[in-house]
Parts: C-alpha cells; sequence; structure tokens
C-alpha cells in the first residue's frame, strides 16, 4: 500500500507538470481538489455520527462483556461461572481494557461531540453528551474510586498533558452533579428532535432530560448515607455488627427533596416508557451479552438469585432463569442455581439453570441503562430517610411493580418459561400465574418491621431488579450491604480467604507504566494496600472508597458453606 501511495503521489506530479507545460492549469484543475478527495476517509464527522459510535460502545462496556459476566454480574451473585472460575473466586486480572478503554473511546468521543455542539449551539445534543459522559464518569469512580477527570482527555489539544491526575471521588461527585444541572438547563423549554443518530432516545430531548435527573438521583442517593446498623448471622454460629454509614455529602437527602419537589423543573422517569434502553437491531450489532454468551452453555443462574427469588414466590424467576434440561425432559419444571465459585464439569449442566432466554440468548435484547424501578427504590430509600414512610411505601411498592412489568411479568397475567440457547427456544405451555397483591403481601415482601428491615427489604428488590446491571449491583451491594447473603460465607475455593467482596477493582497496568507518579499519588491518598502487587495480586482491592462510609461484614475461615 505505501509503494502505491508513493506511484500515486509521483504520477499526480507528473500530470501536473504536464498541464502547465502546455497551459491548461487554470483551464483544467477546476473542482481538481473534490476529485481527489476520497468519500470513505472524511477529514471532519457530524457530531452526532460521533454521537451514536460513543454511546455504542459506553453501552456495550459497561453492560456487557467481561464486566457483566465474568466479574461483577458474579460478584454480586445475579450470574454464576461453573467453569472458567477464577473470577468467580475474586481473583483480581487486569482488567486494563475496562478502565482505559472509555478514556481512548468513548470518552474522548463524547469530549469531540461537546467541542463540536459548543461550537455550532448544538445545545440539544450537547446536553445528552454531557449526560453520557456523566454517566460514563460514574461507572469509572464508582468501580475504581479515584480516576483522571479534570485532566482527562486533554491530548486532543495542542500541549494537552497526556499524563492526567487523578481526581479524589469526593469532587468528581459534585463535578457530575454539576454537568447533569447544565444538561437539565440546556434541555429545558425544548421538544424538538434532534436526529435518529440518537440511538438511546431518538433524539427526544424530554427523555434524555429525565435521563438527566433521575441520574442525578442515583449519583445523590449513593452518597445519601444508610443511617442504619445491621447484625448479620453468620456461619459458625457467629454474628457481626455494622455500623451505620454517614452521608458522603451531607445535604445529599435535601438535593433528593428539591428534585421530587419540582417535577416541571426536575422532571424525572415516572413509567418505563422513560427507561434509557439501548435496543439491539441484530447482526452485526447484537446485545454484547448475547454476543459473549451464545455458544457458550457455561454461565448459569446463582444459587444466591433463585433462592431468593423462590422464597418469594417471584414470578421473575421464570425470566431470570430456564429450567433445568432434566426437568424439561422430566417435569415438573425445576429451577436450581449454582453456588458460585464452585466449578463443575459438563455433566452436571442438566441439573443446573442456566440464565434466562431473554437475559443471555436473544440477540435483539435491550441494554438497560437506567430504569424507572430504580428510581422508585431511590425514591423509597429518601422517604424512609426522611421518615415519611407513606411515601416510601408507595415507591417501594411502586418499584415492585415497576420491574415485574418491565420483565413481562404483567399483573393478572402469566408467565411462561422458556429454555434452549440463541435460534434453539422454546416456550413452555406451563402457566404461572402474576398477581401483585399476592405478591406484596407475602411476609418476606409486605411493607413493615423496624425502618431498618424496611431499608432491607428496598435494597434486596433493588438488587432482584436490576437483574443484569452488575457495575449496579457492585456499587449497591458495596453501599448497602444487602443482600446479606453475599457476606455470610466466602466463595469456596476463595483466591483470599478472610477479604470478602473486593471493595474495588485494581487499576489498569497502562497507567503502572505510563503514569506512574499520578496513579502512585491517588493510591496513597487512598490508602491502597499494595503488597504483593501485581496482576493476579489483591492489590488494593479492599480499601473502600470515599462513599463506602459503612463497614460490610468479612467473613472467616469458618463461613464457608
Amino acid at each position: 500500500m505505501h509503494l502505491i501511495m508513493k506511484y500515486i503521489l509521483k504520477t499526480k506530479k507528473l500530470i501536473l507538470g504536464l498541464f502547465i507545460a502546455v497551459g491548461l492549469l487554470s483551464s483544467c484543475t477546476d473542482g481538481f481538489e473534490e476529485m481527489n478527495t476520497n468519500p470513505n476517509n472524511p477529514v471532519d464527522v457530524p457530531a452526532i455520527n460521533i454521537f451514536t459510535n460513543a454511546v455504542q460502545n459506553a453501552v456495550s462496556r459497561q453492560l456487557g462483556g467481561w464486566m457483566q459476566h465474568t466479574y461483577l454480574g458474579v460478584w454480586c451473585q445475579q450470574w454464576c461461572k461453573i467453569q472458567y472460575i477464577d473470577e468467580d473466586r475474586y481473583m483480581p486480572r487486569d482488567m486494563s481494557g475496562y478502565f482505559e478503554g472509555p478514556y481512548t473511546s468513548e470518552l474522548k468521543n463524547l469530549q469531540i461531540v461537546i467541542d463540536k455542539t459548543t461550537e455550532s449551539g448544538d445545545d440539544k445534543l450537547l446536553a445528552a453528551a454531557k449526560i453520557m459522559r456523566a454517566w460514563t464518569y460514574l461507572y469509572l469512580t464508582d468501580t475504581w474510586g479515584d480516576v483522571p477527570y479534570s485532566e482527562a482527555i486533554q491530548g486532543l489539544y495542542v500541549d494537552g498533558t497526556i499524563t492526567p491526575v487523578y481526581d479524589t471521588q469526593e469532587t468528581i461527585y459534585p463535578a457530575l452533579l454539576e454537568e447533569l444541572e447544565e444538561a437539565n438547563q440546556l434541555l429545558a423549554g425544548t421538544s424538538v428532535n434532534f436526529g435518529s443518530g440518537d440511538i438511546l432516545y431518538g433524539g427526544d430531548p424530554t427523555l434524555w432530560r429525565k435521563f438527566a435527573n433521575s441520574l442525578k438521583l442515583r449519583i445523590l442517593n449513593r452518597a445519601a448515607g444508610t443511617p442504619w446498623s445491621f447484625t448479620y448471622n453468620m456461619a459458625g454460629g457467629t454474628t457481626f455488627t455494622s455500623s451505620p454509614g454517614a452521608a458522603a455529602l451531607a445535604n445529599a437527602d435535601a438535593q433528593i427533596a428539591d428534585i421530587l419537589a419540582s417535577p416541571t423543573n426536575y422532571p424525572i422517569f415516572t413509567s418505563n416508557a422513560d427507561n434509557a434502553e439501548l435496543v439491539w437491531p441484530g447482526i452485526p450489532y447484537r446485545n454484547p451479552i448475547y454476543d459473549a454468551l451464545f455458544s457458550r452453555k457455561d454461565q448459569a443462574i446463582s444459587e444466591t438469585m433463585v433462592d431468593w427469588l423462590e422464597a418469594r414466590v417471584d414470578p421473575r424467576l421464570h425470566i431470570y432463569a430456564q429450567p433445568t434440561p432434566n426437568s424439561v425432559t422430566t417435569p415438573p419444571l425445576d429451577y436450581v442455581g449454582f453456588q458460585n465459585g464452585r466449578g463443575v464439569t459438563a455433566a452436571n449442566f442438566p441439573s443446573i439453570s442456566m440464565l434466562g432466554t431473554e437475559i443471555a440468548f436473544i440477540e435483539g435484547a435491550t441494554s438497560k441503562v437506567m430504569t424507572y424501578d430504580e428510581v422508585q427504590f431511590i425514591k423509597a430509600e429518601h422517604y424512609l430517610r426522611v421518615a415519611n414512610d407513606a411515601n416510601a411505601k408507595a415507591a417501594y411498592e411502586g418499584g415492585i411493580a415497576a420491574s415485574m412489568e418491565r420483565w413481562g411479568c404483567i399483573n393478572g397475567g402469566n408467565v411462561y418459561p422458556s429454555w434452549g440457547y440463541a435460534n434453539d427456544i422454546t416456550v413452555g405451555t406451563t402457566a404461572f400465574p402474576v398477581n401483585y397483591t399476592t405478591y406484596l403481601a407475602h411476609p418476606l415482601v409486605v411493607w413493615g418491621g423496624t425502618a431498618a428491615e424496611k431499608y432491607q427489604k428496598i435494597c434486596e428488590q433493588k438488587w432482584a431488579a436490576i437483574f443484569g446491571q452488575g457495575i449496579e449491583a457492585y456499587a449497591e451491594i458495596r453501599r448497602t450491604g444487602f443482600p446479606a447473603r453475599i457476606f455470610e460465607y466466602e466463595l469456596e475455593g476463595a483466591y483470599y480467604p478472610n477479604l470478602g467482596l473486593p471493595i474495588r477493582l485494581q487499576y489498569a497496568l497502562s497507567e503502572q507504566t505510563y503514569n506512574t507518579t499520578n496513579l502512585a499519588a491517588a493510591q496513597t491518598a487512598e490508602k491502597v494496600e499494595l503488597i504483593n502487587e501485581g496482576m493476579f495480586s489483591t492489590n488494593g482491592t479492599q480499601s473502600q472508597i470515599w462513599w463506602h462510609t459503612r463497614k460490610n461484614p468479612v467473613p472467616t475461615v469458618t463461613d464457608v458453606k
């Protein structure tokens, strides 16, 4: 190719010289630049096209691939690996691509969109780019703690730094709230669609505004603290009592109250129609979970999740999991989750429930960026903290109903199990009825008890609702300590006994090489433990991040189930 290009350049020079020699330059070079511009290699791309790519990459990275089905989805004991189980035993591997990838791809592209739209005055697309940038940075800081923010992406500009400092999570959180407020204001007073290139909301500024303010609620709730202590019954007859967690942001609940009190200024999700969901069209743009798992049969549903759903006669069980192959062959249908951290051979697969067909084996399934049920559970938490029991109950029950509806469990209808893989899916004929009144009256679901008991119910229902959103489940479990079972016992064969769930992921190895000084400063400030530092070390995974103000229980060797 290089030789061809040299030949082409020499040929152009020769032709140009001939044109000059015969005095035809002025008459024969009209449109010369246009003719010699490759339309398949543009030097400038419309902002909306760049935005499309950034959204696709951000959603795919956070809600697909290893981050969901290998790491956080299994760490939260929603999913389970039954082969290749190192990660399911809390073995921290190098996750450099999930740390550096957003900076080199989606955040870089979002910054280009922001620069272009700031110059052109396209406020609606500018606002959407700011919202996606805030969503992406929230993922980074919640997963790693302190991360590059204020000096990030400066390599786009002349003399911009390529070794950015690490900003503290304490400063990043208010900055994200400010950015979302800017987006909210940019979108106020307009309903003009800004283009089909928006693959999340189809260019609807009203829905983007709702997403911005709902995301603000997520951030504020995460920093609002957990004002109750909890006693966990550990294996071996021991107990652990946690201390209350103070609010990381002292005015978090006040800010939440301001948003909820002013729906005109701060519209939020009010139904599942507002959900931020990416619908994948199919080949070549398939749901990333499907892309990772459609040819594999080694991803099961966690025993923790199955037991939790069965204890409450929860109809979502038939969506989240497949009945065991043995029970399909020889009814009645049965669901058996598998304990995280235990490996089995293929011979055992017929007795284990795999992930539901809608979860993992439909190429056009949606990726859930943020949903209405989460907003309802956030409201329930807030109202419980400020002692508004009636509103807390209404939001709690509304969150359950919203989740049921979103997963196809419609009140008064039926759910039908399905099983199989990819293009070989069978829908069963056994009907399982759905009745919200009956479900809400179940002893493990009904609203009642102490404030701490109500809080636990909210947290566990949220964990069940956000099935498949491993990053969110990971943040919430660390923040709340629920479901408690995740902390009851150490995963069998865990690489680091007595440590429990990792509190953060280890930083990218590339940062240790190329941004050594700034990374070291951040690790020192965060009190990151670096003993036996390396790809397979603990590498600081047990150091708490800023909003994680409450100490969760740590299992001992006697807590192995």
